[in-house]
């Protein structure tokens, strides 16, 4: 498959797609992931969380600073949960390119969950908001996690005993709102349309796709449009699929998004630790960069 060329890939449709190129590039991408295990394997505790809880204890007392607390104890486990997913779709990507047959569109659903995962992680430790907006988006997205279960549930009406059990985790959740002080609203079709505390409101649904494409920041070449369709099985992306060979291009591409995903990972994760990313950033993209600076030089060419 053909992609978009995008910079820094020189000719990246010259590039043959041979064995060496793949398993180069397999490599360099779990190179990549190991170096930066090492530093997200260490959570998301450091200063971010200290000035979090310090502001969410200021701020109130009693059942409502503890219900507060209970809250962004989940925002933590949301993100972090939202970290291992892109890891653990990112680990999936050297195995996918060394198989056969090899890989059409199941690399780009991987990126795809990596990058969407990478929206959420960016959302839920969003340093330029108040920590009671943080607050209120995780309240969103667990009240919103909890309608989708229960329609789920509603729908499987020979078990009863699953609705019941959604409702009474529906009621865990409502009353923790209360005493934190949250409040939800729904739109006229029943859908959660906000959440707030404090004053600080945000929108009822997080626009996954808005926040993948700004977690990246690559807006000119928007790398979410070419991952959803892959994993939307879009028509005109699997027409492509299916009319044009497969070329070393589209692994320059994988390379060049692995490399601009895992530091913005690394520099959103360090901005709210307060870890310090020089050098060790420097290692987890230099075998990435090597790998693209070969191949377009010609490197790989030869099975």
């Amino acid at each position: 498959m053909t992609f978009p060329p995008q910079p820094p890939l020189p000719k990246a449709s010259d590039v043959p797609l041979t064995p060496r190129l793949l398993e180069r590039a397999a490599h360099s991408i779990g190179l990549a992931l190991d170096h930066a295990d090492k530093l997200l394997g260490r959570g998301l505790d450091g200063r971010g969380k200290e000035q979090d809880i310090a502001a969410i204890k200021d701020g109130a007392s009693g059942p409502t600073r503890d219900a507060r607390l209970r809250l962004y104890e989940l925002l933590h486990e949301t993100a972090e949960l939202a970290q291992s997913s892109a890891l653990d779709h990112l680990r999936a990507l050297p195995a996918d390119l060394t198989r056969d047959p090899r890989p059409t569109f199941s690399h780009l659903t991987l990126a795809r969950v990596a990058m969407e995962a990478g929206g959420m992680f960016a959302y839920l430790t969003d340093r330029d908001v108040d920590v009671r907006e943080l607050i209120a988006r995780v309240a969103g997205i667990q009240m919103a996690d909890v309608d989708t279960a229960l329609r789920f549930a509603e729908s499987h009406t020979e078990r009863p005993d699953l609705v019941a059990a959604m409702q009474e985790t529906e009621q865990e959740l409502l009353a923790l709102f209360q005493a934190a002080g949250v409040t939800h609203r729904r739109n006229k079709r029943g859908q959660l349309s906000e959440t707030e505390l404090d004053g600080h409101k945000t929108s009822g649904d997080m626009a996954i796709g808005k926040a993948a494409r700004a977690f990246l920041g690559h807006d000119a070449h928007d790398p979410y449009n070419l991952l959803s369709g892959g994993a939307h099985s879009r028509p005109w992306l699997l027409r492509t699929g299916r009319e044009t060979p497969p070329d070393g291009g589209s692994v320059l591409y994988l390379l060049w998004f692995t490399k601009a995903l895992l530091t913005a990972w690394l520099e959103r994760w360090a901005a709210y630790t307060g870890a310090e990313l020089d050098p060790p950033i420097a290692k987890v993209v230099q075998g990435i960069t090597i790998t693209i600076q070969r191949a377009a030089e010609g490197d790989f060419n030869t099975a």
